[in-house]
């Protein structure tokens, strides 16, 4: 009888953690560094990566970015690739459906969200998604008013609103802000605006549904710490010391531990960042955040072997020698508990 029990329990434990896993979606963001198609976008700065142009980028450089890039997301969530994955730095709608096509070779299935936004060198930002666990989804770009920005003309915030299967909403922010190009400190203003922006469309969204999930992720192009983050954004270290409308960084604990999803000299740290809204914490609704599941996704095949650079992320080029790489950023990924 105490056999049969244990045995009756040993099942009960087993399905329901498969009913757990099955439940447990991944969210990804990874900057492509530079996917560039061979072709001459009009109005677009792209003349760096055309055949003639200063890296030569011809069809063969092409597919092997999208066949690296591939290979990595394909074993982000254990080998079956994440749910939705954000990126930035993508040229064109075309080398997101190139992408998708890539991927599709090796069993993975994507939708793909992508708008064209202004940007001077024609560097977008995507969001791809399997549409198992997706009922259906708007999106949007915001525009950054250059005006606001001294006159610099950048990459808007994709917006993608979910409703996922089982019914809750889910608005992910696609982010890719300006850079430090011109000194840390005398960019840093840009930075501040459009956090700032993005601030006010979370608000509000949040203040006519206050049930709504929400998770920012994109590439910063600050850390956890800087102003732009922790002080326009609200996005915080801890989750018990939020106030109303504040995010939690979980990328800020990584940073203590000397992690990172980019090495600037040596030093790591998170230009890449999750900030999670208080409702995906809490427990109360149909999504929840896995606590502590935050993490980088970084393997031997896609560091530098090199000993100046040894554990650095593989680029495509170093300077201007084509190395046949990744890309000069690691993706980050975690993971969203459905009821």
């Amino acid at each position: 009888m105490k056999l049969r029990l244990i045995i009756l329990l040993n099942i009960l434990f087993l399905i329901h953690a498969q009913l757990i896993a099955q439940s447990k979606i991944c969210i990804s963001f990874y900057n492509q560094e530079n996917l560039f198609d061979t072709l001459d976008t009009p109005n677009k700065d792209d003349s760096e990566f055309l055949p003639q142009g200063t890296y030569a980028w011809n069809s063969e450089k092409y597919f092997n970015k999208l066949n690296n890039m591939s290979a990595v997301i394909t074993q982000i969530n254990q080998g079956k690739g994440p749910d939705f994955i954000g990126m930035c730095e993508v040229e064109s709608h075309l080398v997101v459906d190139d992408l998708t096509k890539t991927l599709s070779k090796t069993g993975k299935t994507y939708q793909y969200i992508w708008h064209d936004s202004k940007d001077e060198r024609g560097i977008d930002n995507a969001l791809l998604y399997k549409k198992e666990w997706v009922q259906s989804v708007q999106s949007k770009l915001f525009d950054i008013n250059p005006d606001s920005i001294g006159g610099s003309i950048t990459r808007g915030l994709l917006m993608a609103d979910f409703t996922l299967k089982n019914q809750s909403r889910l608005v992910i922010f696609v982010n890719h802000w300006p850079s430090r190009r011109g000194g840390e400190t005398e960019s840093e203003p840009k930075r501040i605006y459009v956090a700032s922006y993005l601030k006010h469309l979370c608000d509000s969204i949040q203040k006519k549904d206050p049930k709504v999930a929400i998770v920012l992720m994109g590439d910063f192009n600050d850390h956890p710490n800087n102003i732009s983050i922790s002080n326009f954004l609200k996005a915080k270290e801890s989750m018990q010391s939020l106030d109303k409308n504040d995010f939690y960084n979980p990328m800020y604990a990584l940073m203590k531990e000397g992690k990172g999803s980019y090495n600037h000299r040596g030093n790591w740290n998170f230009l890449d960042q999750f900030m999670l809204n208080q409702n995906l914490l809490s427990g109360k609704g149909k999504l929840k955040y896995l606590n502590q599941s935050a993490q980088v996704f970084k393997e031997e095949f896609m560091l530098e072997t090199e000993e100046k650079y040894k554990g650095n992320p593989k680029r495509t080029f170093g300077g201007k020698k084509y190395l046949n790489g990744y890309s000069d950023h690691l993706p980050i990924y975690m993971y969203l508990q459905l009821d």
